[in-house]
């Protein structure tokens, strides 16, 4: 898997729903048949999110197959690929001041889920983008463990299994031994178009009471799902998270 962030001047008139638009042009720029396997029904191989550091705009694309890795990594690092325009956005023409590539493979995965050391029990999680979960045909817009747990689950057998079906006795541990200890989050709205879903953004703190090996295994779920993204909509810009590492069990 890769993460290709582009990190591109602003103008201070970008929002995370220009994720919706980025996705479009995204797809004007790879073969025609990838991206009719993006728009299929089932977990996406490609991620979007868009947030802002002081005056720049970044446009984090993560890929999680080596097919999405050999359609889009190779165009978007290109040198001669230096700015792009977006339709219907406030800003429309970005200018790519660096790009950072980032790579995230199984055997790091199973280096986390198999550390020795003593096992991270405190999880600080940074919504960058609206997150919301669907669940039997209703939109979620809160925290829920279940929910949040079981969305990084379905991805990540998806990915590595081929299989969104999930082990639900785990889930249920992860759910009698993972609290929601603080949060601070606030509700905001990510557009598509001319529809919308309710999200929040914000801070979540995870305290895991289980085993060692429980922990280690919410970890691994997390760094994955910095790259996943996390609920609903994800390939449009929502659901994105980064986990501030520097905090942790401090």
């Amino acid at each position: 898997m890769q993460k290709i962030s582009l990190v591109c001047q602003s103008k201070g008139k970008y929002n995370f729903n220009d994720g919706v638009y980025f996705h479009g042009w995204l797809m004007s720029q790879v073969s025609e048949e990838f991206a009719d396997k993006m728009h299929q029904t089932g977990v996406n191989p490609v991620t979007i999110a868009v947030y802002g550091k002081k005056d720049e705009v970044i446009f984090s694309v993560a890929l999680l197959t080596d097919e999405a890795v050999a359609e889009v990594a190779g165009m978007l690092m290109d040198d001669a690929f230096t700015s792009f325009s977006l339709k219907s956005t406030e800003q429309c023409d970005f200018k790519i001041l660096r790009k950072v590539k980032e790579n995230l493979e199984s055997k790091d995965l199973a280096q986390v889920f198999y550390q020795q050391d003593q096992a991270e029990r405190l999880f600080q999680v940074n919504v960058m983008t609206p997150l919301a979960f669907k669940s039997n045909g209703t939109y979620y817009n809160l925290p829920d463990i279940r929910l949040f747990f079981q969305s990084i689950m379905k991805k990540y057998n998806a990915i590595f299994e081929n299989t969104e079906h999930i082990d639900l006795d785990l889930l249920d541990e992860i759910c009698s031994k993972v609290n929601l200890v603080n949060f601070r989050i606030n509700s905001c709205r990510f557009y598509i178009h001319k529809a919308y879903i309710n999200g929040f953004c914000g801070r979540l703190v995870f305290y895991c009471k289980g085993a060692e090996t429980l922990a280690n295994y919410v970890a691994m779920l997390l760094r994955f799902a910095e790259f996943s993204g996390v609920g609903v909509k994800t390939s449009l810009g929502m659901g994105s998270i980064v986990v501030n590492r520097e905090e942790n069990n401090g």
